[in-house]
């Protein structure tokens, strides 16, 4: 494969990769400075074409970053205060519970 070429803020990122077999098909690497470059991440959506002779792949729209999610922090009294010792117990859970130690725990 030819050297890709990337322009940046007017800088110039030059890198090779090559084609490895996957199935029926060849597949590609995306080296990491372009990746960067162009903000590529797993997932986003390729157009691959041909012209003159030469590949063309672009991305098929922006590559966004996935949306953060904050995740609430909880003590563990407060998860503790959302449980019932009555609940019943899953059949996983008992089959936990009535398991033998298989390493060094000590019951």
């Amino acid at each position: 494969m030819t050297v890709k070429r990337v322009r940046e803020m007017n800088a110039e990122i030059r890198a090779k990769t090559s084609l490895k077999p996957a199935g029926g098909s060849l597949v590609m690497t995306v080296p990491a400075a372009v990746r960067k470059a162009l903000g590529y991440m797993q997932g986003t959506e390729l157009s691959v074409s041909v012209d003159d002779g030469r590949m063309i792949i672009e991305a098929v729209e922006p590559a966004k970053p996935a949306p953060r999610v904050r995740q609430p922090k909880y003590t563990l009294d407060e998860l503790l205060n959302h449980t019932s010792p009555d609940a019943p117990m899953t059949d996983e859970e008992r089959a936990w519970q009535n398991a033998a130690p298989v390493g060094r725990e000590i019951w």
